[in-house]
């Protein structure tokens, strides 16, 4: 997974200031995106805080009282005993690299959540603008935990760690003109906090900021799914765009794991009008019909039908809320029965592929080597240096 080996061996002589640098690398993440939280609780249960109210400092928190902030019109309250004022913009700042603290979500009601590093608190319209700024190696293994839980293989794990980290450097901008780099919620990464767990930190220090690129040094694309199914597909038949490191491969470790079948049945009139209204599709042409209702994909395709009507399998999954893609259809009295293989797009990294593969003692390289195509593995703080070459 490296370049070549002449740059290989002069980065190992720089590596241990590079990875210093890499390690000190913050992301922001947006908290609770989705929810138009307006007002929390903060509790600090590690380390030492100064709390700033637009620049200002107004007193230093500990792990007894609690910090209330609370959506006041364009401003934000914060109250601590008797202190009480309105802020446009309140920090908490961490004193050492080991502080983090509890959010308790108050308006509406949630289940509190714990994070590293500093906290940032304005307003927007009905919600706070809620911003954990955090080590991106912190962030990595409170991904892992969120996304794929704690149970698994330390090589899985450590593949989870290298395409995450190389989603949020690949997507470092998506919410830039928002004042943040990625949401909390599964628009992005799912990141509900940090965790404890040995494994996934053990995981996530162990592969501490190396990332995969293309070829040329470009952040790969490093997308992931649940379950292939017995063979992953090409980006461009998903996304429209062809991507070197997105090829279709064969599977075969995923094909006994929990998500590998499927199948749902739905009435034939709902789909035949489905057909007919989306994608004005002959209803009453018994020929044409028989091809929607016998309907085989010995290897993924991309179109139900592809010569008087570009169906894309795609559409259906979506409209139909289908597993995936990779289905047969057969008829069944008043009904049509899709009989599937697999969960998600199908695109990249096929999660219980990769799991069953760590379970059989592959190592997490040639894992990554299987399901993503003529890709590398570096630094991010390396990346400069690769370009310009």
């Amino acid at each position: 997974m490296k370049i070549n080996f002449i740059r290989f061996c002069f980065l190992f002589f720089i590596g241990f200031s590079l990875h210093l640098q890499a390690s000190e690398k913050n992301i922001c993440i947006r908290l609770f995106a989705v929810n138009h939280v307006t007002s929390i609780n903060f509790i600090s249960v590690s380390g030492q805080y100064e709390v700033y109210g637009d620049s200002i400092k107004q007193f230093d928190a500990d792990n007894i009282s609690f910090i209330s902030l609370t959506l006041a019109g364009d401003s934000v309250l914060l109250q601590r005993n008797s202190f009480s004022s309105k802020f446009h913009k309140v920090r908490l700042v961490p004193k050492n690299n080991s502080s983090g603290f509890k959010i308790i979500p108050l308006s509406p009601n949630y289940k509190y959540r714990l994070y590293d590093d500093e906290l940032q608190i304005s307003a927007l319209p009905k919600t706070l603008f809620i911003i954990n700024k955090v080590d991106i190696e912190k962030y990595v293994s409170g991904v892992i935990q969120w996304e794929v839980g704690s149970g698994n293989p330390l090589e899985f794990n450590k593949v989870k760690a290298i395409a995450i980290r190389t989603y949020a450097l690949g997507n470092w901008r998506r919410h830039e003109e928002e004042g943040f780099q990625l949401c909390d919620d599964v628009h992005c990464q799912a990141f509900k906090g940090k965790t404890s767990v040995s494994s996934l930190l053990q995981a996530t220090n162990e592969t501490a900021g190396y990332i995969l690129v293309d070829d040329s040094a470009r952040i790969v694309t490093a997308a992931f799914h649940s379950n292939c199914g017995g063979q992953t597909m090409n980006s461009e038949d998903v996304w429209s765009t062809a991507v070197i490191c997105l090829r279709s491969v064969n599977d075969t470790f995923c094909i006994r794991k929990s998500n590998a079948i499927w199948q749902k049945k739905i009435p034939k009139d709902i789909w035949f009008d489905y057909l007919k209204v989306k994608y004005g599709f002959p209803v009453n042409d018994q020929n044409e019909v028989k091809k929607v209702l016998h309907f085989d994909q010995p290897n993924r395709l991309a179109y139900l039908m592809n010569d008087d009507f570009f169906i894309p399998l795609k559409f259906i999954r979506e409209d139909m809320k289908l597993r995936s893609t990779f289905f047969t259809i057969n008829e069944e009295g008043n009904d049509v029965i899709f009989s599937g293989k697999g969960f998600g797009h199908g695109v990249g990294l096929c999660q219980e592929g990769a799991m069953r593969m760590a379970e059989k003692g592959y190592s997490y390289t040639k894992i990554l080597n299987y399901y993503y195509s003529k890709v590398h593995l570096i630094r991010y703080s390396q990346l400069d240096f690769f370009q310009a070459e």
